[in-house]
């Protein structure tokens, strides 16, 4: 997660550096807006965290107030805080106003809220695509369903499949930590059906951001059952699993229980298709 991120919400203290109405060193144009920086704190650049205090029409030399946003410029590797006074409400288009005197120059997007990981979870035909594509929609989120991924790039029977499935996992981590970087919420479609996969993903989450929760979708196994055997005539673009390597793969579920203490949302998917 971008080390910016972990402020929002949050109040903080600024030391201004450049206040409203000083001019850059090098460029010379003038600040319309209080800019300085949170002492003690380490960016993306390696420097401390840039702050804009808005919403204040005098100079400043030290400000306290809320974190509401973060500006992520997504050409270099730098983030900006908006400070606001606490009593106070901004828009995106008036964040965009009052920095633009600055931020025009880098292409950026302003994040509001700490992104999330949502790991869906359940056996084979239990309705965690069809549950994880609507949630996509609802939250919104960045979707990566592994095998789907893996039968668009192989086919519904690949070979070498151990070694394909590693490597788009690879693949996918890689490009899930690059959506959480741009503040977009990230969803895992993968099943995570034991103990030790859900306990290595949620470890893996949880650096990238603190917020990570598994949805466990429950299902009775003779529906999940007809719904593979199912899909595997009506769907050309899911893996081809038969009744026999359904009883095999069944002997590795292991459904998450409440021991293990997760963050969880539990649903019955009954009503679902997948």
């Amino acid at each position: 997660m971008l080390p910016a991120l972990k402020y929002l919400g949050k109040t903080v203290s600024v030391t201004m550096d450049r206040p409203l109405g000083s001019r850059h060193p090098k460029h010379g144009f003038v600040y319309k807006a209080n800019y300085g920086f949170l002492p003690g704190t380490v960016s993306g650049d390696g420097e401390e965290i840039d702050a804009y205090v808005l919403n204040i029409d005098r100079p400043l030399q030290n400000y306290t107030g809320k974190c509401i946003a973060v500006i992520h410029r997504t050409d270099d590797n730098d983030d900006k805080l908006v400070i606001i006074p606490q009593e106070n409400e901004i828009s995106d288009l008036e964040i965009e106003t009052q920095t633009a005197f600055q931020e025009k120059w880098f292409k950026h997007i302003i994040i509001r809220k700490i992104p999330a990981i949502h790991l869906i979870c359940g056996f084979i035909g239990f309705g965690k695509t069809t549950y994880a594509k609507r949630l996509e929609q609802e939250l919104p989120a960045v979707r990566f369903t592994h095998d789907e991924i893996m039968c668009a790039r192989y086919g519904r029977s690949p070979e070498d499949f151990p070694k394909k499935y590693k490597l788009t996992d690879k693949e996918i981590r890689r490009d899930a930590a690059a959506e959480i970087s741009r503040g977009h919420n990230v969803i895992l479609d993968y099943g995570f059906w034991s103990k030790k996969k859900r306990q290595a993903y949620y470890r893996w989450a949880r650096q990238l951001t603190p917020e990570v929760c598994f949805h466990v979708l429950r299902c009775d196994l003779n529906t999940a059952k007809e719904r593979v055997l199912k899909r595997n005539a009506d769907n050309l673009n899911e893996l081809f699993i038969d009744e026999n390597a359904f009883n095999i793969l069944l002997q590795q579920y292991e459904p998450l229980s409440e021991e293990e203490n997760y963050p969880a949302v539990f649903i019955s998917s009954h009503p679902l298709s997948d």
